[in-house]
């Protein structure tokens, strides 16, 4: 009976190390294709920044709006 607990705690193990591989893995491979679309400020122009700050703009006019 020992010899079988001692085996299903070691499966157990075994289980959680793959799920804990798994999640890591899954989590990583999604941040590196965010990187990968990231954009460098250098390379917006002066078009994109003021579409950004027209956003920034209508974004905090909203919040204010809901409260």
């Amino acid at each position: 009976m020992n010899l079988l607990q001692g085996k299903s705690w070691f499966f157990n193990l075994i289980v959680m190390v793959a799920i804990t591989a798994g999640a890591a893995f899954f989590i990583t491979s999604d941040g590196f294709s965010a990187r990968s679309q990231q954009v460098q400020f250098s390379d917006l122009s002066d078009a994109d920044i003021d579409m950004i700050l027209a956003v920034k703009n209508e974004m905090f006019e909203a919040k204010i709006r809901a409260n």
